[in-house]
């Protein structure tokens, strides 16, 4: 897709690599390599608009999986929309 814009109107820019999400990525990759890190939900957008979602939710209780769901959904509006 060519025709993605952010909510803001702006152009989003397609395939260069973000410094950002790369050093959160090494953080959560070095977490899961130290043992730290037993669950992950993950999703974002591909630079052509797709959607895509990781995750290897093993986690021992799934109450708290969808609660963290849950949680994560509230703070992005609240930083996104409401912020």
């Amino acid at each position: 897709m060519t025709n993605v814009v952010n909510l803001d109107g702006t152009d989003v820019e397609h395939g260069k690599p973000n410094p950002q999400l790369i050093d959160l990525l090494k953080k959560v990759l070095a977490m899961a390599e130290g043992g730290q890190l037993q669950s992950y939900i993950g999703t974002g957008f591909t630079d052509d608009g797709l959607r895509v979602t990781t995750w290897c939710d093993h986690h021992i209780d799934v109450y708290q999986q969808l609660g963290a769901l849950a949680w994560l959904q509230a703070e992005y509006i609240d930083k996104h929309v409401r912020g």
